[in-house]
């Protein structure tokens, strides 16, 4: 997915330790990706477990079987690939198990090849089509009555909790093959989205994070052309939410009415990811993201003068087909400037059917695999070095952590500006906002004890 985090993830919910749940009726969801992929494997896990079926420790245990593939990248459709390899070994002890490859590996111009290239692989089903995936599950023993939630019936939902409110994009980034795999841009009504995140909230909730390729443009294909603003204002009244936050942002849409919203809904956290992928013009062109580097430095100026707390993180791409020594310098500088919390960094990796893909193949465009490991470590550095003096202004702070859980004997959260944060304390947490003084700090994560 386009400028969304990404994630390799097996997720498992609840799985006891002895569950009496024949194989017939367990599955195993394996997703790469983005947290859209993520919320689409949550849907799906919520589903199954709607019709009876349970979670399995390993594609062994399991007569279905699903792998939520992502093609941003070439290094996540090679892990799927070699998921795919370990399966033939599970195909030739059980071959009834049911096989699926989902999400957006899959394509119209692909489907017939993987057919023949993948014989392990039963179904080929489109990005976020869980209704679909849940249809070929074997040996169901419900049917599904109401709307899948990413929120499954188990003793623990989870405290914070992802929901897509758009599907596919418009934009036509040189790099992004999204808009190829997912379509053309959806946007789910709002009364639909309010029910929803209502639902989820009342299973125990108490953080949502909004999902969508660009996200702030969300609402410009419905009637009445709502906009972002408009579902935050309807979000935030709902009992029981805590926090409220979104991803991904495009700066061609972020209004001054959005920001206003951010900074005067208290429920909204002071937290943003706004990709800007290069510091160059040049190379901004290039990659058709349709601004100037003035221009994204003056909209984050706006932000922060509106909201004094926030936390900016962003994406950038390094080694673009046509990016010059001189414009990664410009990137370099870009980030020092703006000092970004966070920043996810990639190596461009040419995806079939997009602009830079066919850029890629002039050799005065390419860039080296050398140059673009170096450039990665350098803007890596420069990160590092940025984080770690950002995260120590919170040295000795006392801030307020919503618990998501245990992690290795201590309690995990996150703070409104969405930094991870850990402190020991004997009573179970989850779900309660806390506070936290910190008693040290580092570039990813902070360390503190329960006050108050």
């Amino acid at each position: 997915m386009q400028d969304l985090l990404f994630i390799d993830k097996l997720s498992l919910r609840q799985q006891p330790d002895r569950d009496p749940t024949p194989r017939e009726r367990r599955y195993y969801v394996w997703t790469v990706g983005c947290q859209m992929n993520v919320s689409d494997s949550e849907r799906l896990e919520a589903a199954l477990q709607g019709v009876g079926y349970s979670p399995a420790r390993s594609p062994d245990e399991a007569s279905f079987i699903v792998l939520n593939s992502c093609s941003v990248r070439a290094s996540a459709e090679e892990r799927i690939f070699g998921k795919l390899g370990e399966l033939m070994r599970v195909k030739r002890a059980h071959p009834e198990t049911r096989v699926v490859l989902w999400g957006c590996m899959v394509g119209p111009e692909n489907r017939s090849v993987f057919e023949q290239q993948l014989p392990m692989v039963d179904h080929f089903i489109s990005p976020s089509a869980v209704d679909e995936v849940v249809a070929l599950a074997p040996n169901p023993i419900y049917t599904l009555d109401e709307p899948v939630l990413p929120v499954a019936n188990t003793a623990h939902p989870p405290v914070s909790v992802h929901v897509p409110i758009q599907y596919g994009c418009n934009m036509t980034c040189s790099y992004c093959v999204i808009p190829l795999r997912r379509g053309r841009e959806r946007s789910r009504p709002l009364p639909e989205l309010v029910e929803e995140c209502r639902r989820i909230v009342d299973r125990g909730a108490r953080e949502i994070t909004l999902l969508g390729q660009i996200v702030d443009s969300w609402g410009h294909d419905l009637p009445g052309r709502p906009e972002l603003a408009d579902l935050l204002e309807a979000l935030h009244a709902l009992p029981g939410l805590q926090r409220l936050r979104f991803l991904t942002s495009h700066p061609a849409w972020m209004t001054d009415r959005l920001i206003e919203t951010m900074a005067r809904l208290p429920r909204c956290m002071p937290d943003l990811n706004l990709p800007v992928q290069a510091g160059s013009d040049a190379l901004l062109k290039r990659m058709r993201r349709g601004y100037t580097t003035a221009r994204y430095q003056a909209l984050v100026a706006k932000i922060r003068a509106t909201i004094p707390q926030i936390a900016l993180t962003t994406d950038i791409i390094v080694g673009h087909p046509g990016e010059t020594a001189e414009d990664f310098a410009q990137t370099l500088a870009l980030c020092a400037t703006i000092r970004f919390d966070k920043i996810h960094i990639a190596a461009f990796s040419a995806r079939p059917g997009t602009l830079a893909a066919e850029q890629e193949q002039d050799p005065t465009l390419a860039v080296t695999e050398a140059e673009k490991e170096a450039r990665r470590r350098a803007l890596e550095q420069l990160h590092e070095r940025v984080a770690t003096e950002l995260n120590a202004q919170y040295l000795h702070q006392t801030v307020d952590v919503l618990v998501e859980g245990e992690n290795r004997g201590k309690w995990r959260g996150r703070n409104p500006q969405n930094k991870l944060v850990f402190f020991t304390h004997a009573d179970d947490l989850t779900g309660q906002v806390v506070q936290v003084q910190i008693t040290h700090t580092g570039p990813w994560s902070l360390q503190g004890r329960r006050v108050g």
